[in-house]
């Protein structure tokens, strides 16, 4: 499969689905880890300073293990949505992964 790509990009596209993070470690780590559970995707990011949107077109995973492993500790998904202040697209939600999707 081909590496991910990773844009800083101004605009998102109609049909990308992700999270939108309060900038920081937080949002570092969980593009590291959606780029990890999103083998061969683009990942786009558009850093608008106080916030992060990460999107990726169509269909996003984020699990708890590639979250732990590049925060460096044991996270709790669930507690994702404390830095989460939106999202785009729909959402699924386990203790173990994040799914967002584009469904028209």
């Amino acid at each position: 499969m081909p590496a991910n790509r990773v844009y800083m990009t101004q605009s998102v596209e109609y049909d990308a689905v992700g999270p939108i993070l309060r900038g920081g470690e937080m949002a570092d780590a969980v593009i590291d880890a959606i780029e990890e559970d999103n083998p061969g995707k683009d990942i786009f990011v558009t850093d608008r300073g106080d916030y992060v949107h990460i999107h990726v077109l169509n269909d996003c995973r984020l699990t708890q293990a590639s979250l732990s492993k590049h925060l460096g500790r044991e996270y709790a998904l669930p507690m994702l949505e404390i830095e989460m202040t939106s999202f785009a697209g729909r959402m699924h939600t386990s203790d173990s992964e994040y799914r967002w999707y584009f469904k028209t």
